[in-house]
């Protein structure tokens, strides 16, 4: 006589229990059961708790795809997590720009202003060394 196994469904999670693998069809999916690594006895003393988490590892195994689909939500918080830190970045970045930018307005301005009063002394100096040898030339 042929030993009990246990087969478990990779689209529902259905399991049952059947001796050959032509009678292991899932009553609400109408597929074809999957095997299970496990011997009955083993499977029959886990608890009903553990019995789920295992059948429910072996159909994410079986269908990355679902896995896929079940962390989509946390992979979509995570994506609108990264936006709000990259937007956030960018305000920051542009009050930065903006800083930056008054202080080279203010630091344009005052390089001008420098450049005049150089140049006004410039003048100024000229002016001077004229009425100087002007003086030195009816002095002598």
């Amino acid at each position: 006589m042929r030993e009990l196994s246990v087969y478990y469904c990779s689209k529902c999670g259905y399991y049952a229990y059947f001796q050959l693998p032509k009678n292991a069809v899932c009553r609400h999916c109408d597929i074809p059961l999957t095997r299970l690594d496990m011997s009955h006895r083993d499977f029959t003393n886990l608890s009903y708790e553990a019995r789920d988490r295992l059948i429910t590892l072996k159909i994410i195994e079986a269908a990355p795809t679902l896995a896929k689909r079940i962390t989509a939500p946390e992979k979509l918080y995570q994506q609108r997590k990264l936006v709000g830190a990259l937007t956030q970045q960018i305000m920051d970045m542009d009050a930065e720009n903006k800083k930056l930018n008054e202080t080279l307005g203010w630091m344009h301005a005052t390089i001008w202003d420098e450049l005049k009063k150089k140049q006004a002394l410039k003048e100024e100096i000229q002016k001077l060394k004229s009425l100087l040898a002007e003086a030195t030339q009816r002095q002598a």
